[in-house]
């Protein structure tokens, strides 16, 4: 888990501090002048730096706000986004990590082309170039790519076209293609600077296919044609394993781990939104999301109902506010309307019925009462103002920012908690989710264990990946085998007696994908999957079917496309259903 503090704090620091490596000219990456003052950045050097700047960036803001869209947290649930929204997200992806990527690209397509290839190397820029461009295509819809970094070169191009998602995802594709057979060949040096695998060729191979398949899956409701091409895909999975498999362990999950260093600060976005500007001042989360947690197996069974709720929040506060109290009144969510359905737990009949059957919230106890108020987030789209209540709104947990569990100390000092948690990109259970979706939505067959098999299988795997963090919080307790085996059990039962068994998978995969927001929001423009999220309360816009580009980018490059982000006419290429409220 821990694969930068494996590298070394002391090459992030190199890489951060004495290397700002952007734009570098990688042309001849040997030969340097004054060995003391380097005039080419390593490749190992800038691969850091492209898996550290990208997941820092794709991590924060954006992922972030793709949560919000799916009523995990309320940043941008109202949908009211403009053009400065995500500059400087646009801007410094662009200018930095995928400028440096490009520059990884260009360097080992020389080195091949003068007869001394870097196979690896070249396979994993491929990689990771296919993952965050198709990241920046199911946000944007279309955007910079072929002449994207010709800015600096020698014949300039300060205003790159933009291309359609559409002609973009095959040449992802084909990315994909190139790099698995780049990990086939053998590697004159040894890759360094991997700190999300290590340079293994094997892993980034399995990581390669799952992407792909995941781009496949993508657009097939627009393209029924590449359904044989994952039927294909899967039957060699099952078939051939070791050559032809996807992602099938934790321990091959494709995530970046973060960094515990806070000089420079190299730890979870959501970890540092939550605890490194002193009191807690991450986004509210939305309260369906906590209220469906804490929703109990059986009615008036053991609260927390799901396992993980320790895990996913960090509870602030025992102390109830008070309705009469004018400076309460104030800070208790939903205080400016009348229609909100979950409002403030310890105050609410609908959450005290949910939660503990009783449908009076005045009867429950006041260790119901406390438990309940550190559960303090806010309806869909509450349009109420933002009082000071960091102190006790509801706050980053243990998993994915390792953050601190539960209602447990700080611990740390001024850190209050390590900060070194995950972006999950795809996992396993990811690669599950997707196979189950492709058999139950477009009828490929599963070689080997059917549709509900691997649902179970994906459930238990991200409770592993879970559990493995209580070693980042003394306080931690685990998920007993017990517990995580009833919920589970109560999933499978829901699932049997589902309707619509992919609904059944993909609400549960609402929850197991917390962290990664671009999952949630994919799939719901997808399938219209999970039903059943809470209407916002207000929303001036419609639905977002994209992001709006950015404000510089309109200003300085006249390519730039004229749409609106919440326009069915402008929607992603692959996105058929076009969602509206």
């Amino acid at each position: 888990m821990n694969r930068i503090r494996k590298y070394g704090s002391g090459l992030l620091m190199m890489v951060m501090m004495l290397f700002t490596v952007s734009s570098c000219d990688l042309t001849e990456l040997d030969i340097n002048k004054d060995p003391n003052n380097p005039a080419q950045a390593s490749l190992g050097l800038l691969l850091t730096n492209v898996q550290l700047n990208a997941s820092d960036r794709f991590a924060d803001a954006l992922n972030n706000a793709a949560m919000g869209f799916m009523a995990v947290n309320d940043s941008f649930d109202g949908f009211n986004m403009t053009n400065s929204s995500f500059n400087n997200t646009w801007n410094y992806l662009y200018n930095n990590p995928l400028k440096d990527l490009d520059g990884i690209i260009k360097a080992t397509a020389q080195q091949r082309a003068d007869g001394a290839a870097n196979p690896h190397y070249e396979g994993i820029a491929k990689v990771l170039k296919a993952y965050y461009f198709s990241l920046m295509v199911d946000l944007w819809g279309s955007v910079p790519y072929t002449d994207a970094f010709n800015g600096d070169a020698e014949e300039q191009n300060l205003a790159p076209a933009f291309e359609d998602g559409s002609s973009i995802y095959p040449k992802l594709i084909t990315l994909l293609d190139e790099a698995v057979a780049h990990f086939d060949e053998t590697s004159p040096v040894t890759v360094t600077g991997d700190v999300i695998y290590g340079g293994s060729a094997a892993k980034w191979a399995a990581a390669a296919r799952s992407l792909k398949l995941r781009l496949l899956l993508q657009v097939s409701r627009q393209d029924a044609s590449v359904i044989p091409t994952m039927q294909a895909m899967i039957n060699a999975a099952e078939a051939t394993p070791a050559t032809d498999g996807f992602i099938t362990t934790g321990a091959n999950d494709f995530v970046f781990t973060f960094g515990n260093l806070n000089n420079p600060d190299d730890r979870h976005p959501m970890y540092k939104d939550g605890y490194a500007g002193g009191e807690a001042s991450y986004n509210y989360f939305g309260h369906q999301f906590m209220y469906e947690m804490l929703v109990p197996l059986t009615p008036g069974g053991t609260v927390p109902g799901d396992p993980r709720t320790p895990f996913y929040f960090k509870r602030q506060t025992k102390t109830l506010l008070d309705p009469n109290d004018p400076t309460d009144k104030q800070t208790i969510p939903c205080s400016q309307r009348t229609d909100c359905t979950y409002g403030y737990f310890p105050l609410s009949n609908f959450v005290s019925n949910g939660v503990y059957n009783k449908p009076d919230a005045t009867t429950l106890t006041t260790s119901q009462k406390e438990y309940l108020a550190g559960f303090f987030g806010r309806d869909r789209s509450d349009p109420s103002g933002v009082p000071n209540d960091n102190p006790i709104r509801t706050t980053v947990g243990l998993y994915p920012a390792a953050g601190l569990y539960d209602d447990g100390p700080e611990t740390g000092g001024g850190n209050k908690g390590r900060g070194d948690g995950i972006f999950p990109m795809i996992t396993t259970w990811m690669v599950k989710l997707y196979m189950i979706e492709a058999n139950l939505a477009l009828g490929v067959t599963l070689p080997g264990d059917d549709a509900k098999t691997l649902y179970q299988k994906a459930m238990e795997e991200q409770f592993a990946k879970v559990n493995s963090f209580v070693s980042k919080d003394p306080g931690a307790v685990a998920i007993s085998t017990a517990a995580r085996d009833a919920y589970i059990a109560a999933q499978l039962t829901k699932y049997d007696n589902a309707t619509n068994k992919l609904g059944a998978v993909l609400k549960q995969a609402w929850f197991m994908n917390f962290g990664n927001g671009f999952e949630l929001y994919n799939t719901f423009r997808r399938t219209g999957l999970p039903a059943g999220l809470q209407t916002p309360l207000q929303a001036p816009r419609q639905f977002a079917l994209r992001l709006p580009y950015a404000q510089d980018e309109i200003n300085l490059n006249p390519n730039t496309p004229t749409v609106a982000f919440d326009s069915p006419a402008n929607a992603v290429f692959w996105d058929v259903l076009k969602f509206q409220f």
